[in-house]
């Protein structure tokens, strides 16, 4: 479809003409006239209506049976008796008659934590909140789902004697492994490199059969 542009229209426009200014009338020609009748037929046809001589109705039915088919009362529209529900995770939903809301709960980081919940999805802030605490230097931890923790940091194990090395956190539970790596190749049995004697759910002890002091690693998993 288009506006008018046959000679005497003016942006689009018809014009009377005005004989004293000299300007021209818009001439009727049939291409305009084609172009509006058959956009108004369409209309009608494409609602399955047939076209009637005489009969002005006939564009304001087919509006009518169109819109009617937008909320689903018209042939090939979407039916307001079909609905959309949530499945799985996501609730809510309901029929076609108005806009609907699907929901899918968040799970909170106390969620994670706990580890019970089947009804609620992780976002990747309730997942870290949620798996625990950590510090991730040179002396650090790092907590995982399920609880396990992995601790790390380095000590001075004295020589001759016992020595207590504070863990970077305290397991919630209990230390059930801790490792000491330091030392060197020693044949004297005296001169044996640190080893751990003892573990506490903060603390372990390294006892080291060495003349002198031993700096080393230490590795701790618990829960």
């Amino acid at each position: 479809m288009h506006r008018v542009d046959s000679p005497g229209s003016v942006n689009g426009l018809f014009q009377n003409g005005n004989p004293v200014v000299g300007q021209q009338a818009t001439q009727l020609l049939a291409d305009w006239f084609n172009d509006v009748q058959e956009n108004l037929a369409k209309v009608v046809e494409d609602a399955g209506l047939e076209l009637e001589k005489g009969n002005w109705d006939l564009l304001r039915d087919a509006i009518v049976l169109m819109i009617a088919g937008v909320v689903g009362d018209g042939a090939g529209a979407v039916p307001t008796t079909l609905t959309i529900t949530g499945a799985g995770l996501a609730t809510g939903g309901g029929d076609l008659t108005t806009n609907r809301v699907i929901t899918v709960p968040k799970a909170s980081t106390s969620d994670v934590a706990a580890g019970t919940d089947d009804t609620k999805a992780i976002t990747p802030a309730a997942l870290v909140g949620g798996i625990g605490g950590r510090v991730l230097a040179a002396t650090g931890y790092a907590t995982f789902l399920g609880g396990v923790i992995l601790q790390w940091t380095t000590a001075l194990a004295n020589a001759n004697s016992s020595t207590t090395v504070t863990l970077p956190t305290t397991f919630p539970n209990q230390c059930v492994f801790a490792d000491f790596s330091g030392g060197s190749v020693l044949t004297n049995a005296e001169d044996n490199d640190p080893v751990v004697i003892g573990r506490s759910a903060s603390a372990i002890t390294v006892f080291s059969a060495r003349n002198d002091n031993v700096s080393g690693a230490v590795f701790a998993i618990g829960f």
